[in-house]
């Protein structure tokens, strides 16, 4: 019996011997540990891109002081145009403004190209006060690059025009309206162009310090060469000396009216 047993064992190691062997695993190499610190930095250097070409940028023309289209002093001989806002208020007043009963212009207040000087009333003392009107100017450049200064209208508190407006066109008369006030209310309209007089009207306004509404017409004969330019001007006058009280002149435009 215990033979048998002893061959039985023999012969299962015999077939264990003859089993194939097992398959290799492989192993994968193990990483490699890498030390950062020892890893140069590389730059990729970055392209600057190329300005253009700045475009060339034409320095700006000095600006021109534009010739006023219309104004009401002076007229002529512009080479001899005051330079100064107070050398032309004081030339305006003694040659349109009454002359010698015209009182002499307050300085005048100068803003850029344009001035404004007021123009005061007479006492019969001969002392100024109150206004008889305001001058307004501006600069003007001539043709020779100098540059002056003309009166571009006169206006009065005592007399307010409403129509016509400045730079209207006139052919052979006009109706003058606005309000205003006068000695016993009666304010004088005239319209003149660069050779003299052409028409001439009288208006009933206010009287003793009240504007009142008025209204007349205003007929004149246009001369064939009177040229664009022409003066619509009201004023009133002293009935003590006859100096200025009140002068309103805005500059207005003559067409043919044949």
């Amino acid at each position: 019996m215990w033979a048998l047993l002893v061959v039985a064992v023999l012969v299962t190691a015999a077939c264990g011997n003859d089993a194939a062997e097992p398959e290799e695993v492989a192993v994968e190499p193990e990483a490699e540990v890498v030390d950062l610190d020892e890893i140069q930095e590389v730059v990729i250097p970055t392209q600057t891109p190329t300005p253009m070409p700045a475009t060339p940028t034409a320095a700006p023309d000095p600006t021109a002081i534009p010739f006023p289209e219309l104004l009401v002093w002076p007229k002529f001989e512009p080479e001899a145009w005051p330079r100064t806002p107070d050398e032309a208020a004081a030339g305006f007043a003694r040659q349109v403004a009454r002359g010698d009963r015209a009182a002499e212009p307050l300085p005048a207040a100068q803003s850029g190209t344009s001035a404004t000087a007021v123009l005061p009333r007479l006492g019969e003392d001969g002392s100024p006060f109150g206004m008889a009107t305001r001058i307004h100017m501006q600069q003007v450049q001539l043709a020779d690059g100098s540059l002056a200064w003309v009166v571009i209208s006169a206006q009065s508190d005592d007399i307010v025009v409403e129509s016509p407006m400045v730079g209207d066109l006139l052919a052979g008369g006009t109706l003058v309206r606005g309000e205003g006030q006068g000695f016993e209310g009666s304010i004088v309209f005239q319209i003149e162009d660069q050779d003299g007089l052409l028409g001439l009207a009288l208006a009933q306004g206010g009287a003793l310090g009240e504007n009142l509404p008025f209204e007349t017409p205003l007929p004149f004969d246009q001369r064939p060469a009177s040229g664009d330019w022409a003066t619509l001007t009201g004023f009133d006058s002293s009935a003590a000396d006859g100096s200025l009280s009140a002068l309103t002149m805005l500059p207005m435009r003559l067409v043919d009216g044949s």
